[in-house]
């Protein structure tokens, strides 16, 4: 059966991830957006230790972008850059303390963000977000599990 999602539906879940979410001030992380885009992204993968092309893969991000980024990580003391023996033109990044700690903080700050926003709507509103939002995860995992 073909299934086609209207419009209008895309530009609402569009909007309302410019509102909830890309509106997010990173000043606030005191780094640019794509490396804590990247801390963020190695924490909720549940990676410490990444290899840099599958980031590029999953993320989105290109590579000097994410190149440049990842200097930034490092320098700071958040990430460790290394190659392995095996395979000299694998590049690895690790999350260290210091990495895991500030993802952490860019997540919480986040969520303090999103919660702020949506703080405006009511009790039902926000049940029906939630709900909407369990069945589009479960959407996601099928799709995912579909794509292996």
């Amino acid at each position: 059966m073909k299934h086609e999602v209207p419009e209008d539906l895309l530009m609402a879940y569009s909007t309302f991830s410019k509102i909830a979410f890309k509106s997010f001030d990173y000043s606030r992380t005191k780094l640019p957006k794509t490396s804590a885009s990247i801390l963020v992204f190695m924490k909720r993968h549940s990676q410490t230790r990444a290899q840099m092309s599958e980031i590029e893969n999953k993320s989105g991000f290109i590579k000097s972008t994410l190149t440049a980024a990842t200097d930034v990580l490092v320098k700071a003391g958040y990430v460790k850059r290394y190659r392995t023996d095996e395979d000299r033109r694998a590049v690895f990044i690790e999350l260290t303390e210091k990495g895991n700690e500030k993802a952490n903080e860019i997540e919480k700050s986040m969520r303090e963000y999103v919660n702020e926003k949506l703080s405006v709507l009511s009790d039902e509103q926000f049940e029906k977000l939630l709900d909407a939002f369990s069945t589009i995860k479960e959407i996601v995992n099928t799709l995912q599990n579909f794509e292996r």
